[in-house]
């Protein structure tokens, strides 16, 4: 007999496949719990032979976490197929109901083993090799036309999608992170605003905390991983036709046209 999080695993590997999402999970398929989840998540990358590109962080602003129902932030692979540099163009037509988050991505200098003092944004900038201002683009192969619990939602790799990058930041360290200002204009018209503070208070806070929950779970994040640290001007539904730019001021742009 099947297992609950094998039948969820294989419903969101036959999503990915054909483009199609999953418009009502079974109620019996929801994970009883986070870590549930994460194995489920585990298990679709297992069986789709998945390699990582980037690790995303969800949930880091306050009204996210409380429009997600979630206790902590949460976190998914980026596929290194979806990993791209800006400027870039995206066919809207493969994208599964895409949504744009404007972040900060850090790429590691050094392994982020467990340690007796926690990792935290403090004790992380030394480790780091790049700091990259990025759009994410958030996909879900479970359709967004009716709720579903956070754990179904970490499930599907916390709807992680395509991540753009733009140029490395030179300097970074020099820079305040928590009151750099984010803009996402599309078609040249801004439509949203925030800051690095969305994210935890700080960027940083929001990789310390990955860093912490991969150490303690045996499977510590590794130099040349890129994290990127969740959204400072929450999700942007996306159509088809629009040219997405964000600008980070003196830290740089990203653009992604969607065809």
């Amino acid at each position: 007999m099947t297992s609950p999080e094998a039948e969820l695993a294989a419903q969101l590997v036959e999503a990915r496949r054909t483009r199609r999402p999953i418009e009502r999970l079974a109620d019996r398929l929801v994970p009883p719990d986070e870590d549930a989840a994460y194995r489920v998540a585990a298990l679709v990358a297992e069986t789709t032979g998945q390699t990582v590109g980037a690790w995303k962080i969800g949930a880091t602003a306050l009204d996210n976490l409380r429009d997600l129902g979630a206790s902590q932030p949460i976190y998914g692979r980026v596929a290194a197929s979806a990993v791209r540099p800006s400027p870039c163009r995206l066919r809207f037509a493969d994208l599964m109901t895409p949504v744009d988050e404007c972040e900060f991505a850090f790429v590691l200098a050094d392994d982020l083993p467990a340690r007796a003092e926690p990792w935290s944004g403090n004790n992380l900038p030394e480790r780091i090799a790049a700091l990259h201002p990025a759009i994410e683009v958030g996909e879900r192969r479970i359709a967004r036309t009716h709720p579903v619990p956070i754990a179904a939602l970490i499930a599907d790799d916390s709807a992680a999608g395509h991540l753009v990058l733009g140029a490395a930041v030179p300097d970074w360290r020099r820079h305040d992170l928590a009151a750099a200002t984010v803009a996402l204009s599309i078609d040249g018209v801004e439509r949203r605003r925030g800051s690095g503070r969305e994210v935890l208070g700080h960027p940083l806070k929001a990789l310390a905390w990955l860093a912490n929950r991969r150490a303690a779970e045996g499977m510590p994040l590794k130099a040349g991983d890129i994290v990127t640290t969740g959204s400072c001007t929450g999700m942007t539904l996306i159509a088809p036709g629009t040219t997405h730019t964000a600008d980070f001021g003196p830290l740089g742009q990203v653009e992604v046209a969607f065809d």
